[in-house]
């Protein structure tokens, strides 16, 4: 499989015709989002289609493409101004970023914890990386894990929950 940015043009085309058609304003901003919380279980999103993404959430903040090491790790990334982010591969969601910014629980937690807060929530240890943790969270479809990103006080300032089979 090759990650294409080609895709990033196909959203951009979709919310700027979208846009035309309705006579909506081009910059999307905070209040157009229709859905500004995610679930409390964030990974019941991953495999999202762009289509399905936005009519949940509303048209992105941001649309920009992440440059992997390798063709093939490229996403396009819808930002949120809520605090939250979606990367798409291949026309689907493999991966949220929720950040400290995000103001409802995620998992029973804030983002913006202590890790033992979350540690106490998710009910099972972490793997420490030393610059983040990592949970291997229950799923039916397809492995998932949860990446906590610490800053220098061990508060967690980013997760990233996504398809560990990616």
């Amino acid at each position: 499989m090759k990650r294409r940015l080609p895709i990033a043009f196909s959203v951009l085309f979709l919310l700027c015709s979208s846009g035309f058609s309705e006579g909506k304003s081009q910059s999307p901003t905070a209040s157009d989002s229709l859905s500004a919380k995610l679930p409390d279980e964030p990974a019941l999103l991953l495999g999202l289609s762009p289509a399905q993404t936005i009519s949940r959430f509303g048209p992105p903040l941001k649309v920009y493409p992440v440059r992997g090491a390798e063709a093939w790790q490229d996403d396009v990334v819808f930002e949120y101004a809520e605090g939250f982010s979606f990367f798409l591969f291949m026309e689907h969601v493999w991966q949220i970023r929720i950040t400290d910014k995000y103001k409802y629980p995620v998992f029973g937690f804030l983002p913006g914890s202590a890790a033992e807060r979350i540690t106490s929530m998710l009910g099972t240890s972490p793997r420490d990386f030393g610059d983040y943790y990592e949970w291997v969270l229950p799923s039916d479809a397809w492995p998932v894990r949860m990446r906590a990103i610490k800053d220098s006080k061990g508060i967690i300032t980013d997760l990233y929950v996504y398809r560990a089979d990616f």
